[in-house]
């Protein structure tokens, strides 16, 4: 038997600090929660440890220049699943493809101080906050592709960041693509799961948006009538 002759300790303290170490550093590299070197260079303008205001739109929101949606998020996605509804509840409120909705959480800096992620706290408070955000992101969009256009807003209709009056047409990335929107919002002072700061705008009805994805589902899958094959047996 071969005899060690030194031998190394190692406290559970340590193991677990050098794993947990080991665990942020692949996260960082390819998790689905960004890291702060993938936020869009022209939101790095918060000093390090301090956060974004609740009182402004852009500190939640923000469109890119290639017309991708940015939705700061301040809490975590503890494998609820919060990653994945946020990034859904912007999408559905903006009128933007889902894929091209990123979601940044877990990153002091950029983002508002929205509490923790707890007891669903994630979707029943995050989430109300980013849908409220994401509504009043539509509402100045649309007011300034009327402007632009030079409508009324009441007849512009939006699909995947495409703002139409039936003839003429702009892009949210048009409008705003890698600027910051100069609005505030009606923060209620209070920070934290607490934290509620809407704007102008009503959000959607979920329901109506609930029948509008279903209607639009539908539409893609099913096969004409036609081809339809009988699944029971004629009587």
């Amino acid at each position: 038997m071969t005899r060690m002759e030194k031998t190394s300790a190692f406290s559970r303290r340590d193991l677990l600090k050098a794993g947990g170490a080991s665990w942020c550093r692949s996260a960082c590299r390819s998790a689905s929660t960004p890291c702060s070197r993938s936020i869009p260079r022209w939101r790095r303008a918060s000093p390090p440890g301090r956060r974004s205001p609740p009182i402004s739109l852009s500190s939640f929101i923000a469109v890119n220049a290639d017309g991708t949606v940015s939705a700061f998020f301040g809490k975590m996605d503890m494998g609820q699943g919060v990653f994945v509804a946020i990034g859904q509840i912007v999408a559905e409120e903006l009128d933007v493809p889902f894929k091209s909705v990123k979601v940044y959480m877990g990153n002091t800096p950029p983002t508002v101080n929205q509490g923790g992620a707890s007891g669903s706290t994630g979707i029943q408070d995050g989430g109300k906050q980013m849908r409220v955000a994401a509504a009043e992101a539509r509402r100045v969009l649309v007011e300034m592709a009327a402007e632009k256009l030079g409508v009324s807003a009441n007849t512009l209709t939006v699909t995947d960041g495409v703002v139409s009056d039936g003839s003429r047409k702009t892009t949210y990335a048009e409008l705003i693509g890698g600027r910051y929107f100069n609005v505030q919002l009606q923060w209620n002072k209070q920070i934290g799961n607490a934290l509620f700061a809407p704007g102008q705008a009503k959000p959607k009805d979920p329901k109506a948006a609930q029948e509008s994805s279903a209607s639009r589902s539908t539409a893609r899958t099913s096969p004409p009538r036609s081809t339809r094959r009988r699944t029971s047996a004629p009587t």
